[in-house]
């Protein structure tokens, strides 16, 4: 009797592990893809920071050397 509970328990166990290995799978995908965006998204924020800093400086040597 304990042999056919502990065949009927591996099964589940494998049914179970399929689902979460998809499971798994699908949130890699999905966080890979809201990796690429955050990226994204740093990488202007940075040109935009660069780009003002670099005004900002431009502004600041032109005051020096005005007044």
């Amino acid at each position: 009797m304990t042999t056919k509970l502990n065949k009927g328990y591996g099964q589940q166990i494998a049914k179970d592990l399929a689902d979460l290995s998809a499971h798994l799978k699908t949130h890699e995908a999905v966080c890979a893809e809201r990796y690429g965006m955050v990226a994204d998204r740093l990488k202007r924020l940075e040109v935009v920071m660069m780009s003002s800093a670099g005004a900002i400086i431009l502004l600041l040597i032109g005051l020096v050397f005005k007044g």
